[in-house]
């Protein structure tokens, strides 16, 4: 690879004195995304950073301008290339950036090497006899892709899985899934989950409403994350027709190539115009804040794989954390979680009608919990800073 083709982001990395008390390792963790969008990747990072671990971060952020990471407070390298629209390129790409990551894990000569997902998986095998490797799945990855890729996915994961010494998955079902796939003790194996962090400081704006300019007595549903059909965006749009004017739909988050175009005909042909809502793609710091400024949440997965079925959603604990209601698939980890506490709706159908239906009755309950929620990251850190003892 050019030395071109990749920046390396420098920024001190500083610790308080009681912390090296500890018996301090040296980590790198290697990521496909933009830590500035991944908020279980920057909790990681600041609970070991806290215990007096010291971070490196490579990342392919999907871009070609360095970015300034001086609030992370931690050394970050950067493989810069954009997205291609060709997955046969970008491919290509996840590759080159493997062979990129593991050049510095020669450099750097870390402890530990933490992958988040597959994709970063080749350069931490590579490593395999020079540091402890950790695989964090954050996706059931190979149950995620479908035709070739799934099969070339599936390929590589069965062959260095094996190679790791430890490893996180963020929902039970899939941890439990995980484990006989692939013959591992399940002890193995820590349940992290998408929790969000109690330390996150709000900033008291009434985010939503300041940006579009809604009256008090508006009621906004939200839905956050990544605008595809697979999060049943249209059938909300459809809903929303079914409701009166006090209702707003809010959708928050980066869309498909194309796919913010055919949302705009879909709200115009429903007749929704003004009521319906697009929101580009926030920093994941700024994301409780916007969750904390609506009034029901909205989160769906088709069931077409068993990474939707198994849902692991960051999303769902960001609403249950800011004291919002839900309505969502009735899944068996939302069910447990949604349906067992109270929290909201678990929908078995989710067309338009049921959507409506199911916010008028929540609304009209105005059921919202009061109470601190048990889903928290600093109730599961322990578990997380074990495998680097």
């Amino acid at each position: 690879m050019d030395p071109s083709t990749a920046a390396i982001r420098s920024i001190a990395c500083g610790s308080s004195a009681e912390n090296w008390s500890v018996d301090v390792k040296s980590v790198v963790m290697l990521l496909v995304g933009d830590i500035d969008r991944d908020g279980r990747v920057q909790k990681e990072v600041a609970s070991l950073r806290a215990r007096g671990h010291g971070v490196t971060l490579i990342q392919w952020p999907h871009r070609n301008v360095p970015r300034n990471y001086d609030s992370l407070g931690l050394n970050v390298i950067e493989y810069l290339k954009p997205l291609h629209r060709n997955a046969a390129v970008n491919f290509v790409h996840q590759l080159s950036f493997n062979r990129f990551a593991l050049r510095h894990l020669r450099r750097l000569s870390p402890d530990v090497v933490q992958c988040n997902d597959l994709n970063t998986l080749p350069a931490g095998y590579a490593f395999r006899h020079h540091a402890h490797i950790i695989y964090d799945a954050h996706e059931l990855f190979p149950e995620s892709q479908f035709g070739i890729r799934r099969r070339v996915w599936s390929w590589l994961e069965n062959w260095m899985v094996h190679g790791c010494n430890s490893y996180i998955q963020p929902e039970k079902n899939r941890l439990a899934y995980f484990a006989k796939k692939y013959d591992i003790d399940p002890a193995r194996i820590a349940l992290v989950e998408n929790f969000p962090s109690e330390r996150y400081e709000f900033s008291g704006r009434d985010r939503l409403r300041e940006h579009f300019s809604l009256d008090q007595d508006a009621i906004i549903l939200l839905c956050s994350g990544v605008l595809g059909p697979e999060h049943n965006i249209e059938n909300m749009i459809d809903g929303m027709a079914l409701l009166d004017s006090r209702f707003v739909l809010v959708l928050l988050g980066p869309t498909y190539k194309g796919y913010e175009r055919a949302l705009a005909g879909r709200i115009s042909s429903a007749g929704v115009d003004g009521r319906v809502m697009l929101h580009p793609a926030i920093p994941n710091r700024d994301m409780l804040d916007f969750v904390r400024s609506s009034d029901i949440g909205l989160v769906f997965y088709k069931n077409n794989s068993l990474n939707t079925y198994w849902c692991a959603s960051n999303k769902l604990y960001e609403f249950i954390f800011c004291h919002k209601p839900v309505i969502t698939n009735d899944y068996p980890g939302l069910l447990e979680v949604v349906a067992r506490n109270h929290l909201g709706v678990c929908l078995p159908d989710t067309s338009a009608p049921a959507i409506a239906g199911a916010v008028r009755r929540i609304s009209d309950e105005a059921r919202v919990a009061s109470t601190a929620s048990p889903y928290v990251w600093e109730r599961q850190e322990q578990t997380y800073l074990r495998l680097f003892e």
